[in-house]
């Protein structure tokens, strides 16, 4: 059964909210599993449900005892419905089936979506078998930059202004077209952003693009090649170039989520794989 997570309730369980946020076979993403997210962190992220219109957390109980919680949020505007944890102990697919029931009375015409582990099988056993598309297969890679030496990075790598914008704009365009950051919104928020391209021959034949998401940690957004060709040594020279500018920006962690082709790579390079990620989405009607 689920129920609405009063704050006397969260006082009682956000501990145990805690505890299964740690374990990726028991809760969705974002996983504090990483080395980078902490218990404070999650105190303080889940707490917010108790002072925004837009979120709420439910406490899934079975037979009496509490397995669990449920903290989703939503936005009206782009009729989006995710959630910021899914911890459930035990008898995931029934806390899953009543949040499905519940989304689907109260929030018609919503794409849901949830982020998971491959570790949380329960989970993805219930989204597979319930209408369910997997939208996204990727790993999920952390670098500690503090305990890494800087990489020698070719001239041929410079970094994106709004000078020189177009030489980004011109790879990204082409694979922008479902993205909430297409060029024109990066552009608007550069101050928020690092973008490298790799020049040859005086155009762009690849760009990597990552973002502030604290005061020490980036992630990297996506890496366009020109013409949507792989290239190994390209691809190579960018996220070197990355791990550098993030580091010379006093980064402490730099996250990047890649796919198979590029798994091998990235981990040559250092980053510390934290797990297989896999987002589900379905359109609520």
């Amino acid at each position: 059964m689920l129920k609405v997570c009063t704050e006397q309730d969260y006082e009682r369980y956000a501990e145990f909210a805690y505890t299964l946020a740690t374990d990726q076979s028991k809760s969705g993403y974002p996983t504090y599993s990483d080395g980078i997210k902490t218990k404070e962190m999650f105190f303080e992220r889940s707490l917010k449900a108790f002072s925004r219109d837009t979120e709420e957390i439910l406490l899934f109980e079975h037979e009496g005892t509490v397995k669990g919680w449920i903290h989703y949020y939503y936005l009206p505007s782009d009729q989006y419905l995710s959630t910021v944890s899914c911890n459930i102990s035990s008898h995931t697919g029934e806390a899953l089936q009543e949040f499905l029931e519940f989304a689907q009375e109260k929030f018609k015409g919503y794409d849901l979506l949830f982020g998971y582990s491959k570790d949380n099988q329960d989970a993805i056993r219930f989204l597979s078998t319930h209408g369910f598309q997997r939208i996204e297969e990727s790993y999920n890679n952390t670098a500690f930059l503090r305990e890494m030496a800087p990489f020698a990075v070719s001239d041929d790598i410079i970094h994106i202004t709004k000078d020189n914008y177009e030489y980004f704009r011109l790879l990204h365009s082409k694979v922008e077209e479902n993205m909430y950051w297409n060029s024109d919104r990066i552009y608007t928020d550069m101050d928020h952003w690092v973008i490298l391209a790799k020049i040859h021959k005086g155009e762009a034949v690849g760009s990597v693009y990552f973002t502030t998401v604290g005061n020490d940690w980036f992630e990297i957004f996506g890496i366009d090649m020109k013409d949507g060709c792989w290239n190994p040594s390209i691809f190579r020279e960018l996220l070197e170039g990355a791990l550098n500018a993030a580091q010379k920006r006093g980064g402490k962690y730099l996250t990047f989520f890649c796919n198979e082709e590029e798994q091998n790579m990235v981990s040559e390079l250092g980053f510390t794989c934290v797990g297989e990620y896999v987002c589900y989405q379905k359109r609520l009607i």
